[in-house]
């Protein structure tokens, strides 16, 4: 699939406009297009809340995905770290990196094929962080995530989506081939204005 990743400083609006782009978030001008048949699925921290804390975690993926059979979401959840007995734990009883866990195994049963995910590594340990990866990367849709671990990126994007002074830009290629990139634009800007401060016979 195409897999961007969406970096800029904090405070350049990527979560902004990523809530725009799932549809969550209104805006004021300009104009949001999605293709003909795209379902969207949208990650970030308040989808640990809308678990059901009553559910087990069985039950939680029934409801999520009605026409999988049990052998089917078992094995999706095995995929998870929830194994044998673990599916009928509650909810109630999970810790903040398991909640995250069975959201995003609920978000993955969803069938979308627009997935936009907010720092979804935060909450999970280095092996679920692996499980993760390996998910974004077999995903067959366009996926577009904003995160702080350079080590999911460098494994999963395959386009970098930056946003420059409010402008998305957009780099072909992975991470470190933007990082490359990003280089010789800085080389070349620093050697263009030593070019025109020496042009004036001004030296620093």
């Amino acid at each position: 699939g195409r897999i961007f990743g969406l970096i800029g400083p904090n405070g350049a609006g990527k979560t902004t406009l990523l809530r725009i782009l799932a549809g969550v978030l209104s805006f004021d001008e300009g104009k949001r297009t999605i293709g003909h048949n795209i379902t969207t699925g949208y990650y970030a921290q308040h989808l640990l809340e809308l678990l059901s804390p009553g559910n087990t975690l069985l039950r939680e993926v029934q409801q999520a995905a009605p026409d999988e059979s049990d052998q089917t979401l078992r094995q999706i959840l095995g995929g998870f770290l929830f194994s044998g007995d673990d599916v009928q734990k509650q909810i109630s009883v999970l810790s903040g990196g398991e909640k995250a866990r069975m959201a995003l195994a609920k978000l993955l049963l969803q069938q979308s094929n627009l997935l936009l995910m907010d720092e979804p590594t935060n909450h999970l340990d280095i092996t679920s962080r692996e499980i993760l990866a390996d998910a974004m990367s077999d995903y067959q849709g366009t996926l577009c995530f904003i995160t702080h671990d350079r080590t999911l990126i460098r494994k999963v994007a395959n386009k970098i989506l930056e946003i420059d002074n409010g402008q998305p830009v957009i780099f072909p290629g992975d991470y470190d081939g933007y990082l490359y990139r990003k280089q010789l634009i800085s080389e070349q800007l620093a050697n263009d204005s030593m070019s025109k401060d020496s042009s004036t016979g001004i030296f620093h």
